[in-house]
């Protein structure tokens, strides 16, 4: 079973709108297929960079977590008040 496809929306200027409209018609698509083969390898492509670049940085030893010393607590709760 395969997950169901999700709807997205934006909005254009209507003179944007009917240049995509003209692209489309020309092509020969619908105006949901032209904008998916645009939007899709761009996600793939700025997922692939993410990945990487995780992977880049944690073989540096970078991992982006903040602590210096993981395990070590701070001053929450304070030691020795009350």
């Amino acid at each position: 079973m395969s997950l169901e496809r999700k709807d997205v929306r934006f909005k254009l200027d209507p003179d944007d709108h009917a240049a995509l409209k003209a692209i489309c018609d020309i092509v020969g698509v619908d105006v949901g297929e032209f904008i998916e083969s645009i939007v899709v390898p761009e996600i793939r492509r700025r997922t692939h960079e993410a990945i990487s670049l995780a992977e880049a940085l944690e073989r540096r030893g970078i991992t982006g977590k903040t602590r210096e010393q993981p395990g070590m607590p701070g001053n929450w709760p304070a030691r020795g008040r009350r």
